[in-house]
């Protein structure tokens, strides 16, 4: 068995990630491979509003450099997302979208979509949360990366769907990144 990319990254000499600037417009089997070594991230890392950025879409990884302008202007501030709020000790929360919350969300560590190790999940399914569909039928998850820095795909359980479909990779970084 091969050993976790972040080992391999290491003895490589690979510099650390700290800050998601460098992951935006990443390929997204990259960032699969970092999620994949990576350990469920503890809310607490992050603070109670760590700051967002779009990293990649997960369809279309083949044609991922087309999109890759793109990507730079979303995650450089033009995209309305920018983050989440964790409140109640870490177990929940809501996104920030043009400095306003909205979309709560339940925290707590599950098995991945992507490999069935555990990661922290946002899931927006709960009926006292009041998300409206398509919001209910959405999933992020998250491990940490670096100091202060998560990254994680987020799912889509399309209507009448056995399977997730992955849309995009995301990341949260601490408005208080060590460092």
């Amino acid at each position: 068995m091969s050993p976790p990319a972040a080992e391999t990254a290491a003895r490589r000499g690979a510099a650390p990630i700290t800050s998601l600037d460098s992951l935006v417009a990443a390929h997204p089997g990259t960032l699969s491979e970092l999620f994949v070594a990576a350990r469920p991230t503890d809310p607490a890392e992050l603070g109670d509003a760590p700051r967002g950025r779009l990293l990649a879409f997960a369809p279309g990884a083949e044609v991922f450099l087309a999109f890759r302008p793109l990507l730079r202007a979303l995650g450089g501030g033009l995209m309305p997302w920018r983050g989440k709020t964790f409140d109640h000790g870490g177990n929940s929360g809501q996104n920030v979208l043009l400095n306003r919350r909205a979309f709560r969300f339940q925290a707590e560590v599950a098995l991945s979509r992507l490999d069935g190790r555990p990661a922290l999940a946002l899931t927006y399914d709960a009926p006292a949360h009041g998300n409206p569909w398509p919001v209910s039928a959405l999933r992020d998850e998250l491990r940490t990366v670096g100091p202060g820095v998560a990254i994680g795909p987020a799912f889509f359980l399309p209507p009448g769907a056995s399977a997730p479909v992955a849309l995009l990779w995301f990341g949260l970084e601490s408005a208080q990144r060590p460092g």
